[in-house]
């Protein structure tokens, strides 16, 4: 401006400086990305070709720049190459995805291109007095200068961090100035107002000088380094300030045209107004995803700080660190988390510091500086491969890997670094998480560094402890020379060796002479046979006692501080005779001092073998008292433990010295007899000792008297020990059943009973729980006139079939097992019903009763009562149709229950029937004191009745004497037409046979009932 003929060459000159500053600075500083910075060369050299063609033309050739002109094109290539040069600085400078940066950026832009358009766009697409290219020329000025402004703004707005270095503020001062005064110079030229050579022309001197200055500061090179975004919820404060300065222009604008009088862009306002809206919307939407993803972090980051306080061992402070990097990671993303030890880490970053120099001024003066120094000025996000091929095998196709040193940020410089955190995953969600895996690594660092300390700390008291616990200990510690003498004795050794000084004897010396031989080749041991450890056990030689103590014996004659053999001497006296008695306990009966059940096998199998060798018979007796209960029962369980003590005695002293007697449990014993010529030989021990247990025993108070039941098994019969003692078990089976008192051998035939009434025990077991019965129901019949009167209910198993069980066999069989009382409860539930049913039916006729056996076990029961007040009420049996068949058992063992309960019953309508009478033990007190309503004279007594006349008067007598008291007779098993017609003339009214009909269904007695009525009926009218 002051030399006006030289402008044209300096304002060129000035430029190409511009120009040449940023060549040389990226040939200088050698960024890691060199286009964008060439790019934006090549712009400013397209905007200096495009000045000084403008001012040659005016200056040199005295013309007037037409328009558009060679000019105008060079200054509109000028924008998309500033574009390209600037989305590639925003490109290569940050890693990851910054939506809510994006965000910002588009407000702020669009709040200032809105004055843009407003004031200069959209005035000059009005202009009068230009052609469609001029006017699109025109149009494309402005635009482009927002274009610019977009990409300036969105480098500035990158991230949350720190300010930009001063590369960009020199970029950022360069470029504002140059679409400032562009924009003025817009307006300026709009209004017609625009003259050359004024001060306006200083901002493209401004312009040049400052991208020129960007070039050359180091701090460039770091423009297109990458580096990852810094996390924030909320936009600094600066940003704020522009974010609402950028929302308040569109109403601003709008003021400024209504106080003019007239609003010329409303539409476009509106336009503008409800994008920013939009953006805001979009904007606040992303901090409220990106507060829950805080939250989500910090909740990891909580998770995984309270299980490194409480980790005690590496591998806890690696699941820790493992979860919570998953955690942050989320349920989709593909990843893997290690923890590098100390070393790892040293060596992992001296490599990186010498193969993977990412160029930068901070990294590299780091990296100078070593390994530590490098951990601690930065975390690095590198390629996998460049982490070395160990790791990089570990870590498989995963692209990236972030390296966080696990120190403390406020911790100064030295030291050992304590290890590291290695993330490995997808590049941006690396960079999302950056912030939270370099905490997480800090408190692993801590828990690390805690661990050792501890452990150092441990050591040190554990140190302290040896010494007291040396001193201390129950264990005598002796430090031995090779020529077998004691140089240090703990004190604990007063307990074993007395108070004598140790120091300088011969430790052999001190042992058992019967042991001294032993005692020197356990000392000599550890020297020979290269396992440095030797162990025996020894008596010493204390007073008038001798001590068994444990001795192990290490050579540590090379150990610098001991420098001899260690002799460690436990007392283990006691422990011996505990286990002395324990083996006792173990293998014989604490009651009787005899060999239990385990020994007893124990021997039978050495038997055994002994026997196979030397041709000679093993005898197994197993022997049972009979009716021991009795004796608890009547005399008390002390008089029945001195009753097995005495058994047990006898018993012993029947048998010869080889032979083993043995308690099993209980009142059950066994006697092993070895050396046998035949098994007639332990048939004879059996008879003797039936004989023997047969006499009195003398006891303390009183005498009492058993007897005693024996089976007998040889080797003939098994060869195995337990199977032998099974054996012996079923003939004392046998033995039982034939009568007690006496003994029987084994016969195969009894496995296969035994085998068959296990068989019928697992079918009746599953019988009861799934109900498989049938019932029939055995008519009772007036026996003159042949009416049918009631039904007996008869279980059958199973209930259709081609292999019916007899009850004979299933009813005794379910009273042992104690299945009686289920069987017999739903017999009553099911024929109640059925008789019910029956009755009802049959309801113009006498309603038939219906008579339920009852056994011995269910009158004992409490809840019987209850069962049948319960059928009573619940099926709709005709009153007083029940009848419940007892036998004379039950009277005779009578109780205050049964009598309740039978009381009980009778007030119910329900009447009592003797079963089976005649059987068992009659007496005619019960028929007299008990409230019975019938006599069921047992089948046994009818069978002989027309042949046998005391039959007859026995039958006789009984029907008399039911007369007098009162009671109703029935006569089971009728099956001729001479018992009938006797019993007719006897006086027996009742009767039920095979003669009247076979046991029914329900069906086919009402089939018989509707027929015998029927005949009946004429007479009855």
């Amino acid at each position: 401006m002051s030399v006006p003929s030289l402008r044209t060459p300096l304002w060129a000159l000035i430029a190409l400086a511009g120009v040449a500053a940023v060549v040389v600075g990226v040939r200088v500083h050698r960024p890691t990305h060199r286009r964008p910075w060439l790019v934006l060369a090549a712009g400013l050299l397209a905007f200096a070709a495009g000045d000084t063609y403008y001012n040659a033309q005016e200056a040199y050739f005295s013309a007037s720049n037409p328009f558009p002109s060679p000019a105008d094109a060079c200054y509109l290539l000028v924008y998309p190459l500033f574009a390209v040069g600037l989305s590639g600085l925003v490109r290569y400078r940050w890693t990851g995805r910054d939506l809510p940066s994006l965000l910002d950026s588009l407000v702020i832009t669009a709040g200032l291109a809105l004055p843009v358009w407003v004031y200069l766009v959209q005035p000059l697409a009005r202009m009068e007095g230009l052609n469609w290219p001029q006017r699109a020329i025109s149009i494309a000025y402005p635009l482009g200068d927002v274009l610019v402004l977009a990409l300036l703004v969105r480098l500035l707005t990158r991230g949350a961090g720190p300010r930009p270095n001063r590369a960009v503020q020199l970029l950022a001062l360069g470029t504002l100035t140059l679409l400032g005064f562009d924009i003025a110079y817009g307006i300026l030229q709009l209004n017609g107002t625009w003259q050359a050579g004024t001060l306006l022309d200083s901002g493209w001197i401004v312009f040049y000088t400052a991208w020129g200055l960007a070039a050359l500061h180091p701090s460039m090179a770091r423009t297109t380094t990458s580096d990852s975004l810094p996390q924030s919820l909320v936009p600094p404060r600066r940003r704020l300030l522009l974010l609402g300065v950028a929302t308040l222009i569109p109403p601003a604008i709008l003021v400024h045209e209504e106080s003019g009088g007239l609003v010329h862009d409303a539409k476009m306002l509106a336009a503008f107004s409800g994008v920013l809206f939009l953006l805001v919307i979009f904007r606040l939407t992303l901090m409220v995803v990106a507060h829950r993803r805080a939250m989500t972090r910090e909740l990891s980051l909580r998770t995984a700080a309270a299980s490194l306080v409480g980790a005690f061992w590496p591998e806890e402070i690696a699941r820790a660190c493992d979860a919570a990097v998953a955690a942050l990671f989320g349920p989709q993303g593909h990843h893997v988390t290690l923890l590098l030890s100390a070393g790892g880490t040293q060596d992992l970053y001296a490599r990186l510091a010498h193969s993977f120099r990412p160029r930068g001024t901070d990294f590299g003066e780091a990296a100078r500086d070593g390994p530590d120094a490098l951990a601690r000025s930065r975390t690095l996000m590198v390629p996998v491969p460049a982490l070395g091929p160990g790791l990089t095998a570990r870590l498989g196709d995963l692209p990236t890997a972030l390296v966080c040193p696990m120190v403390q940020p406020e911790r100064p410089d030295g030291g050992e670094l304590p290890g590291a955190l290695l993330a490995a995953g997808p590049e941006r969600q690396l960079a999302e998480i950056r912030g939270s895996l370099e905490l997480l690594a800090s408190h692993a660092g801590l828990a690390t560094e805690r661990i050792a300390l501890r452990r150092e700390v441990i050591r040190k008291e554990s140190e302290a402890y040896f010494r007291t616990l040396v001193h201390n200990a129950s264990d005598v510690i002796l430090i031995v020379n090779d020529d077998t003498t004691v140089r240090y004795a703990s004190p604990s050794a007063r307990t074993v060796f007395g108070s004598a000084p140790l120091t300088g004897t011969r430790l052999p010396d001190l042992v058992d002479p019967r042991e001294r031989d032993r005692a020197v080749r356990t000392l000599t041991d550890p020297r020979g046979n290269g396992h440095q450890e030797a162990y025996d056990t020894w008596r010493v030689i204390r007073d008038t006692d001798r001590i068994e103590v444990e001795v192990r014996c290490r050579d540590l004659r090379r150990d610098p501080t001991v420098g001899g053999l260690v002799v460690t001497l436990r007392d283990v006296t006691e422990q011996r005779q505990l286990e002395h008695e324990l083996t006792q306990q173990a293998f014989h009966d604490s009651l009787t001092g005899l060999p239990n059940r385990t020994l007893l096998l124990e021997r039978t199998e050495r038997a055994l073998r002994r026997g196979h060798r030397e041709a000679t018979t093993t005898c197994l007796l197993f022997v049972d008292l009979d009716d021991f209960k009795i004796v608890n029962d009547t005399l008390g369980h002390t008089v029945g433990d001195r009753l097995l003590c005495a058994v047990a005695e006898r018993l012993s002293g029947t048998l010869r010295r080889t032979d083993t007697a043995a308690r099993l449990g209980g009142d059950e014993f066994a006697v092993l007899m070895e050396d046998a010529q035949e098994p007639l030989d332990a048939e004879l021990l059996a008879a003797h000792v039936v004989r023997t247990l047969s006499r009195p025993f003398h006891l303390t108070e009183e005498s009492v008297s058993v007897s005693a039941s024996v089976g007998v098994a040889t080797a003939r019969d098994s060869t195995d020990a337990g199977e032998l003692l099974a054996l012996a078990d079923l003939a004392l089976y046998a033995a039982k059943a034939s009568g007690r008192r006496t003994w029987r051998r084994f016969q195969p035939q009894q496995r296969i009973r035994v085998v068959e009434r296990h068989d019928l025990q697992a079918r009746l077991d599953k019988a009861v729980s799934e109900e498989e019965f049938g019932l029939r129901y055995q008519p009772v019949v007036d026996i003159a006139g042949g009416e049918v009167v009631g039904f007996e209910a008869l279980a059958r198993w199973p209930e259709l079939g081609p292999d019916p069980v007899p009850p004979g066999q299933f009813i005794p069989l379910a009273e042992e097992t104690g299945h009686i009382s289920t069987l017999g409860a739903w017999v009553l539930r099911r024929a109640t019903d059925d008789i019910a049913r029956l009755q009802h039916r049959t309801r113009r006729l006498d309603p038939p009763y219906l008579s339920v056996n009852v056994s011995a076990r269910q009158w004992r029961d409490t809840g019987f009562l209850d069962e049948v007040c319960t059928a009573l009420d619940t099926t709709g049996l005709a009153a007083g149709t029940l009848q419940l068949e007892l036998t004379e058992s039950v009277l005779m063992r009578r109780t205050e229950q049964i009598d309740a309960q039978i009381q009980a019953l009778k007030d119910r309508g329900v009447r009592i029937a003797v079963d089976d009478f005649g059987t068992g033990f009659s007496s005619l007190r019960y028929l007299r004191d008990f409230p019975i309503d019938v006599l069921k004279i047992d089948k046994s007594f009818i069978d002989g009745i027309p042949e046998d006349p005391q039959q007859v008067a026995l039958v006789e007598g009984i029907v008399h004497l039911a007369d007098t008291l009162g009671l109703q007779v029935i006569a089971e098993g009728i099956e001729e037409q001479p018992q009938r017609d006797l019993l007719a003339d006897i006086g027996c009214r009742y009767g039920q046979g095979f003669l009247f009909a076979r046991p029914l269904t329900v069906e086919q007695g009402e089939v018989v009932l509707r027929r015998r009525n029927a005949e009946r009926a004429p007479a009855r009218d």
